[in-house]
């Protein structure tokens, strides 16, 4: 779409901004609930408003690529929305991921998405985190939460089949292919990692 109107359109949309004052300390309140999570380098905490900067420069650009993406603005805003939400509703979801180096290093979830069978375990990271770790770290301290305070038996990550990086970090996590699961979602281009406790 071009001309006046698209050119009218705001890069950044209001909701994007903090707005310090009484809202902002009961957000502040609720999202203290979420579980931290203190790995060797890493911590895993609750998203905050300001984090969504770091989220939409990964789902609006080509790293986004192997999710579909890219994604407009307003659609990664909704993706975020929506993960952030499901700890109202299920107890679990979206984590920032801090690093010692760099802070917002990305985002690892327990997220459920409207059309899956049970929720999945995922993780993106911005370009300056990548290959230093930092994904599997993050990825078996959600995926030991699941299992050692939520009383998981197994969880999995949806990855697609040409995403070799990501299918590598999940055989190094020790996740296996589930034949049963692909099948029944019918989709040659996607590989299903089951994570099981016993395996972990």
């Amino acid at each position: 779409m071009t001309g006046p109107a698209s050119a009218a359109r705001p890069q950044f949309a209001p909701c994007e901004k903090h707005r310090p004052g009484p809202a902002a300390r009961t957000a502040a309140r609720i999202g203290g609930k979420v579980p931290v999570i203190d790995t060797r380098r890493l911590q895993l905490r609750g998203p905050r408003v300001y984090d969504f900067k770091a989220y939409a420069e990964i789902l609006t650009s080509d790293r986004a690529i192997f999710v579909d993406g890219p994604f407009t603005r307003e659609e990664a805003w909704n993706g975020f929305a929506r993960a952030v939400a499901c700890w109202m509703l299920h107890g679990h979801g979206l984590w920032t991921i801090d690093a010692a180096t760099t802070p917002t290093a990305g985002f690892v979830a327990l997220d459920f998405d409207w059309n899956a069978a049970e929720p999945e375990l995922s993780i993106i990271l911005t370009a300056g985190a990548e290959g230093q770790g930092i994904a599997l770290e993050a990825l078996e301290a959600a995926r030991d939460h699941a299992f050692s305070t939520l009383k998981w038996d197994s969880v999995v990550s949806h990855v697609a089949s040409d995403n070799d990086r990501a299918n590598r970090l999940m055989k190094r996590s020790g996740a296996r292919r589930d034949a049963a699961a692909e099948a029944a979602r019918g989709d040659d281009h996607l590989h299903v990692w089951r994570h099981s406790q016993g395996d972990a």
